[in-house]
């Protein structure tokens, strides 16, 4: 054993000897001192900005309605103070969209208005519910209060008088620093988004300049190691003792990884150190990266030892294994960015939804799909409006479609995720149904409600929408309706064809929130921060929260209820089994690991119910029986019809399982053309056997940052789990590395073995 340690320890020393080495750790040291000045701090919210309100156009009706009526209102006192601009919009006709500029009118006009003494006033917040802050500040006397301390002051009362527009604007702003270069730069983030952030951040910059240029200097210093091996003199020396010529690959081989250790390891602790001291970020999975980039480099090295071995010169190394990443590189991008975003993804059904026409499906690019059983495909019968950059994705959530059979009509919402409405603050949803005609035909419908994030249909066919001011009745007649909420009326857009039905409780609702509703009750159900409301429909009053029930975690979820059972999935994989009348947890599962759902349905009679995740795994539950399983890995969207489970997998396959039996009643599977047969034969198949080197950066981003899946939206992900999302596969690349490795190094010390030395 001795003589291996003696060479892994040669290896060692001559990585520490060597000039690059120290080279390379100078650089980093300069890295390490230019970013060790960032900092951030921390600042009171006391300004509005752009982002700051939800929906300017309604917002701006608001006041309208406000300063018209009688009597003494918040909406007065603004517009009563506010600049010519500010007054000049609200004096003009209803508008369903704001030009930026406009929108920096109101902005504008919200600030001024926030410095003035004498905004306050007692007959104005009579009816308004003031947050325990305002009363802690009103207490004190608006009176005395001076500068930022009064403006803070103006801006809670804003706040709580327009919770709907205003009610999730932070209490801070932060900023970044960087002492003696720039004055503090504001983020556009809140204070419960930075850890996070700064996690995605260092995930991407260790990814590129420790996973690129740390390694490929590793692989230039590191060459030369194997063929010095079997210079005249050396290797005879080596062979004079009793050892074995594969071991003595193989130590040599580990000695050559020191290297790449040494210099991962005195960054990566260097980094970790200054994140933690400068943005109190101790992420300690940072350090497990260091073991993964030794991996990294590993494969790469197995490859520069064999051709060192067979050609016994560096140069020929370092072009052999520069030449290898180019083939992992050019077969990965083929995959994901050629063939997947331009030809498979396209294609990929993501929403299911059963008409009289026959079954309808969304492609996750937003087209409206049907099959057609003459020529065994799905065609396109109608184009959405919003579609994804490079059409990698939808530009925008679409929520259902549902199938409306009396008015024999698809109705569908679309929310932004990202683009110039949402930072323009425009109406961030849209309300659109399709009738049927020889063809599907759009139809843009009224302006739904501010923050409108589900629509649902009870068991009367009616059609809810639940926004962030609470649940709405469809009455799709035009009719101009008032409601009150708060005290106020709210602004129902376009002809009003949206009437209020509750709760008073619980509401606003801030997006991305959950809703289900059990159509054989009517019953609703709402996830909100954290909190569960359920919902009962009275005869007079509308919906009321008859259960309230808080929930051990926050963070984004998919609920669902039945006569029986109340569903919460939660963005961590965890699927909690409540009461459906106590909401108190009887059973917990986690069958997909810590991938997040993307849509949970309930059959129609409370007897099933189905949860798809974002990896694709498909779980259903029997209620009655209790027991659940997976019974899908690759599918991508889920419905249910009277009897039958429909589900999409392999894409573009939809499958019809009978509930009662577990069998596949009907497919539909289209044809495959030239360029889809060519990726799920060549392509793929290639794909899945070539070593990955470049895939562990998904398993950088899992340890550091706990996420299994990336929003195709990336940094403008409102968090939405109905979003498009790509699912990180972590455990493959492993593998599949592990085994080329052992694969390669096995060549290797097969080839030296039958060599004449």
């Amino acid at each position: 054993m001795r003589p291996y340690l003696t060479v892994i320890y040669d290896s060692f020393h001559e990585a520490f000897v060597s000039r690059v080495l120290y080279i390379l750790l100078l650089a980093l040291t300069l890295v390490l001192l230019a970013i060790a000045p960032l900092g951030y701090e921390t600042k009171r919210m006391v300004t509005l900005h752009r982002m700051s309100i939800r929906d300017v156009p309604s917002f701006v009706n608001e006041l309208r309605q406000q300063n018209s009526a009688e009597g003494e209102s918040p909406g007065k006192r603004i517009v009563t103070l506010a600049g010519g601009p500010l007054k000049e919009l609200v004096s003009a006709q209803e508008s369903a969209k704001f030009s930026g500029q406009q929108v920096n009118d109101v902005v504008d006009g919200l600030n001024e208005v926030l410095t003035r003494k004498e905004f306050f006033s007692e007959a104005a917040w009579k009816d308004v519910k003031l947050g325990e802050e305002t009363k802690v500040l009103l207490k004190q006397g608006p009176e005395k209060l001076k500068g930022d301390d009064l403006t803070y002051f103006n801006r809670l009362l804003m706040r709580d008088a327009y919770p709907v527009y205003l009610g999730n604007v932070p209490a801070e702003q932060l900023y970044l620093t960087y002492p003696l270069m720039w004055q503090p730069l504001p983020l556009p983030i809140t204070q419960d988004m930075f850890s996070m952030t700064v996690k995605y951040v260092l995930t991407a910059f260790i990814d590129v300049f420790v996973g690129m240029f740390a390694i490929f200097v590793a692989i230039l210093v590191t060459a030369p190691i194997m063929p010095r091996t079997f210079e005249p003199g050396a290797i005879d020396l080596l062979l004079s003792k009793p050892i074995s010529r594969s071991l003595l690959i193989l130590a040599k081989y580990l000695g050559g990884c020191a290297f790449v250790l040494l210099s991962v390891t005195y960054f990566l602790v260097g980094l970790w150190l200054i994140v933690g001291w400068r943005f109190d970020v101790w992420s300690n999975a940072l350090l497990l990266c260091i073991p993964v980039f030794l991996f990294q480099f590993a494969i790469y090295y197995c490859v520069s030892v064999l051709a060192g071995v067979m050609w016994r010169n560096s140069i020929v190394s370092i072009v052999v294994t520069v030449l290898f990443f180019y083939a992992c590189f050019g077969i990965g991008f083929l995959k994901t960015s050629i063939f997947e975003p331009f030809i498979v993804n396209p294609t990929r059904l993501v929403r299911l939804v059963e008409t009289e026409e026959g079954l309808v499906g969304v492609t996750q690019v937003g087209q409206f799909v049907q099959w057609n059983e003459t020529l065994r495909t799905w065609e396109v019968v109608l184009q959405s409006e919003r579609r994804g950059p490079e059409q990698f994705a939808m530009q925008s959530i679409l929520i259902g479609p549902i199938y409306n059979e009396p008015t024999q009509s698809m109705m569908y919402l679309q929310q932004p995720t990202s683009g110039g409405g949402r930072r323009r603050g425009g109406s961030s949803t849209s309300f659109l149904t399709a009738k049927w005609s020889g063809n599907w035909v759009a139809e843009a419908g009224p302006n739904p409600p501010t923050g409108a994030s589900w629509i649902l249909q009870d068991a009367n066919d009616n059609v809810l929408v639940v926004s962030s001011a609470g649940v709405f009745l469809y009455e799709g007649d035009g009719t101009q309706k008032k409601t009150k909420f708060l005290g106020f009326d709210i602004p129902l857009g376009g002809n009003n064809a949206f009437k209020r039905i509750g709760p008073d409780k619980g509401v606003p609702y801030f997006p991305p929130f959950a809703a289900a509703i059990d159509p054989a009750s009517d019953r609703l159900l709402v996830e909100n921060q954290g909190t569960l409301y359920l919902l009962e429909r009275d005869a007079k009053k509308g919906y009321i929260v008859a259960t309230e029930a808080k929930r051990e975690s926050e963070g984004e979820t998919a609920v669902g209820l039945t006569g029986k059972v109340a569903v919460v999935a939660d963005a961590h994989g965890h699927i909690e089994l409540r009461d459906a009348k106590t909401l108190q947890v009887q059973k917990s599962f986690r069958p997909a690991g810590d991938t997040p759902p993307s849509s949970l349905e309930t059959s129609r009679d409370g007897k099933y119910i189905a949860v798809l995740f974002h990896d694709g795994a498909l779980w259903l539950y029997d209620v009655e029986a209790g027991e659940g399983s997976r019974i899908d890995s690759d599918a991508s969207a889920i419905a249910f019809d009277e009897d039958n489970l429909i589900f999409a997998d392999n894409k573009t396959r939809v499958q019809v399982r009978s509930l009662a039996s577990g069998e596949s009643i009907q497919t539909y599977w289209p044809d495959s053309d030239w360029w889809r047969f060519t990726y799920d034969w060549i392509i793929e198949p290639i794909y899945y056997v070539f070593p990955k080197p470049g895939e562990l950066n998904n398993l950088l981003k899992y340890l550091v940052t706990d996420e299994s899946t990336s929003s195709f939206q990336g940094p403008q992900s409102t968090g939405d789990l109905r979003e498009v999302r790509m699912a990180d596969n972590i455990v493959m690349p492993v593998v599949h590395n592990l085994i080329f490795i052992c694969v390669m190094l096995g060549v290797t010390c097969f080839y030296v073995s039958r060599l004449d030395l």
